[in-house]
């Protein structure tokens, strides 16, 4: 009889597989909210209320949840087999929505989960394996990982980090500091952030950026378009391809130094200004040096078996 109550004393942490799930707590200040669902389908969104709730269904072979209060965070944990050879290709995963407080930290993770979040204030970390990451409406610290899946966001604000492989970034309206590290992606972003960095493999890039302080970009094996509205004083650029062409487009008024060379046959093409571009006197590289409008911002070029133009917008 006292194994009977006990075992009824934990049905609501020991959900049977498949089962809906409805749970609400209350969150104390300050606490983050970890998730962690290894297949399926999430939903975060924040509100106004104290409370984290949760709701839907769990995985098919999800071996019940853990849902307490661990030092400095709230975790929401769906248990699954230690074995991956049981049967997890079989079945549904967990079909999950969940409210938190837009003020708390929310950290995710899964292997084989589309992630959907918004309305946050105060900073998230994602990391998936296979699946989809889509983000709006977020603020602070943003980390946001994939391996096999697609990332598209919208109105983000903050230190923003983007990594993926085998999938493609869409960033849309983000504002503060942009990262993007990439493998077999092409990666676009409409962004008033000023300060943005990029390292990408096998991947095209379309970055529309509207004011700039500092640009770093590391390509190989890509096309890339960048189109820049305004350089803030003393703006710092650096471009650096192998086996990609590049396309800028600059504000008519732009004041810069340039130093731009190619190599391996690379080549430059110079429409901001009358200079000239020179040859090197041995080898299949050139090089150009010129200044406009007084030399405000610096901007470094440098490719290897690529083609650089620069325009006007």
């Amino acid at each position: 009889m006292k194994a009977l109550i006990l075992a009824m004393s934990m049905l609501p942490l020991m959900a049977v597989a498949g089962q809906k799930i409805d749970e609400q707590i209350s969150v104390p200040v300050n606490k983050r909210i970890f998730i962690d669902n290894q297949r399926g389908d999430v939903r975060v969104e924040g509100w106004d209320k104290a409370e984290l709730k949760i709701s839907g269904e769990l995985d098919d072979k999800a071996q019940g949840y853990r849902l307490e209060v661990e030092n400095d965070r709230i975790e929401f944990i769906v248990k699954m087999p230690r074995n991956q050879n049981y049967g997890w290709n079989r079945g549904d995963g967990s079909e999950l929505v969940i409210f938190m407080p837009k003020s708390s930290e929310l950290e995710l993770s899964g292997v084989n989960v589309n992630v959907v979040a918004s309305e946050l204030s105060n900073g998230t970390d994602i990391d998936v394996v296979n699946g989809d990451i889509t983000l709006s409406a977020i603020e602070g610290d943003i980390s946001v990982e994939t391996v096999n899946g697609d990332v598209d966001a919208t109105n983000l604000i903050g230190d923003i980090r983007y990594e993926t492989v085998n999938g493609e970034i869409n960033d849309r309206d983000s504002q503060g500091k942009l990262r993007f590290t990439a493998v077999n992606g092409d990666i676009k972003s409409t962004s008033k952030a000023q300060d943005v960095r990029l390292e990408n493999v096998n991947g095209d890039i379309d970055f529309a950026l509207d004011s700039i302080k500092k640009l770093r970009i590391n390509t190989v094996n890509g096309e890339a378009e960048v189109r820049i509205n305004r350089l803030l004083d003393k703006a710092d650029i650096r471009f650096e391809s192998v086996s990609g062409d590049a396309e800028f487009f600059f504000p008519d008024d732009i004041s810069a130094k340039f130093e731009i060379e190619a190599h391996a046959n690379g080549k430059i093409v110079n429409e901001l200004s009358n200079d000239k571009v020179k040859k090197a006197k041995y080898g299949p590289s050139s090089e150009l040096e010129f200044s406009v409008n007084g030399g405000d911002a610096d901007i470094e070029i440098d490719t290897i078996s690529g083609r650089i133009e620069l325009r006007k917008k």
